[in-house]
């Protein structure tokens, strides 16, 4: 008798110093709300509130503490010595772009995080986990070894996994984790196909983020099957309309598959190898939903983060789900016209669809599906994953109290500066991170 996995979700609790500093490559909702005036207390109460929803749903819920921001030894690696607030008052006026990464909540995007392959889809038996570099982002390439620290602790009690180095930090290897990897498995999660999802090799307006020698250097470190594999490229009108990774143009869970038209280079091509290996594998047909232009504009999927929506099942057998969408996608009709045709949709296991606001996140590029990584566990792997970073509803309280209490509801740039607020944001982050 097979065992059914159990999908967890690990969400990035929102830090204090969340601020629009327009860093995000290829990031067009980051570009756009550069400089504007930010509100941390808000985005970590939305993103509380999506934790506290989906254990009210029955997910196993987890989550990662802010990492300590500003990051001074990172400012010090930059050349930047001497007295803190005279550090901070030269950055600001000599490179205002480095002391916005060091103050970067960017992090809260945990899907970038990491790509996770459970021990039933490994040649050990292992359950691996491969931290993003990050390399292709100023702000977020020196989060790399701090959520792998994190990791390390979060997954040390179960003796047969390991979190590994991330991959080297160079422009060949750029790796951006989940955020270009789709798990698909069939019902009790025990059999699954890897795809994984890069750049394009011809020119484009921004760069790739995600290379395909990263991709398949993940892929061995995870210690899974080539057969199991399927590597496929990112079209490059995408990535210039602002699709910086496959989750703002595809999405996934269990054996259901939607993508946009655009998504893939020769999407007929790519799609039919991802039904072929998924049938060969499971034994089960794949359920994969092509939204087209004419449906849903390139643009409008952008705008809207319609594909970053977090797909969640309704029962341990994945026979019902549930769609996560951001507001925004509510107030968007040929978003609507989709959603209502999903839900009445016999073969679509999509039932349900509710919307979450999320506007301090998706101002700076990140919908529901982006605040959390994703990890498939045993039951026995689940007993064993570390409680402290479990978001119970005692913990949940606390983090709120925390948030409400101590963050600030308005952040401008000129703050930055400030040797009082970055004082203040070290020691809330200390208070958060004694929770755990």
């Amino acid at each position: 008798m097979t065992t059914s996995q159990i999908e967890i979700n690990i969400d990035g609790l929102i830090g204090p110093t969340h601020h629009f500093g327009g860093l995000g490559v290829g990031n067009l909702a980051s570009l756009e709300s550069q400089n504007q005036v930010s509100n941390p207390r808000e985005a970590a109460l939305e993103g509380i509130a999506k934790m506290e929803l989906l254990v009210g749903l029955g997910v196993a819920q987890f989550y990662l503490p802010p990492l300590d921001r500003p990051n001074w030894r990172w400012l010090e690696s930059m050349g930047f010595a001497g007295q803190r607030q005279d550090i901070l008052r030269r950055c600001f006026d000599e490179a205002p772009n480095i002391l916005s990464a060091a103050y970067s909540s960017a992090f809260m995007w945990t899907a970038n995080a990491a790509t996770v392959a459970p021990s039933c889809d490994t040649t050990d038996g292992r359950l691996h986990i491969v931290p993003a570099n990050l390399c292709s982002n100023l702000h977020r390439g020196q989060e790399a070894s701090e959520r792998r620290n994190q990791l390390r602790t979060m997954f040390a009690p179960i003796l047969n996994s390991q979190v590994h180095d991330p991959l080297p930090s160079v422009v060949s290897l750029r790796d951006e984790g989940a955020a270009n990897h789709m798990r698909l498995c069939d019902l009790n999660g025990q059999k699954a196909v890897h795809v994984f999802v890069h750049g394009p090799t011809r020119g484009t307006k921004f760069i790739s983020r995600q290379t395909e020698l990263a991709s398949r250097r993940a892929a061995n470190s995870l210690h899974l099957r080539n057969e199991d594999c399927i590597f496929v490229e990112q079209t490059a009108i995408a990535i210039d309309a602002g699709v910086f990774h496959n989750d703002v143009i595809a999405m996934s869970h269990s054996n259901l598959m939607i993508y946009h038209e655009h998504a893939f280079e020769g999407s007929e091509n790519a799609v039919e190898s991802i039904r072929a290996k998924f049938l060969a594998k499971t034994g089960q047909p794949l359920i994969a939903l092509c939204v087209s232009e004419s449906e849903l504009a390139l643009q409008e999927a952008v705008r809207t983060y319609l594909f970053n929506s977090q797909l969640i099942s309704l029962d341990l057998q994945n026979q019902g789900m549930e769609l996560i969408c951001p507001s925004e996608c509510e107030a968007s009709k040929p978003v609507q016209a989709l959603l209502e045709e999903w839900k009445h949709d016999d073969a679509n296991p999509i039932q349900s669809v509710r919307f979450l606001p999320l506007d301090q996140s998706m101002r700076n590029g990140g919908g529901p599906a982006c605040l959390r990584l994703r990890a498939t566990l045993s039951s026995e792997q689940l007993k064993s994953l570390n409680a402290a970073f479990k978001a119970d509803d005692s913990r949940i309280a606390r983090l709120i109290s925390i948030v409400k209490q101590e963050y600030p509801a308005s952040l401008q740039f000129s703050d930055l500066a400030r040797l009082e607020f970055a004082e203040q944001a070290t020691l809330t982050t200390q208070a958060i991170a004694s929770i755990v």
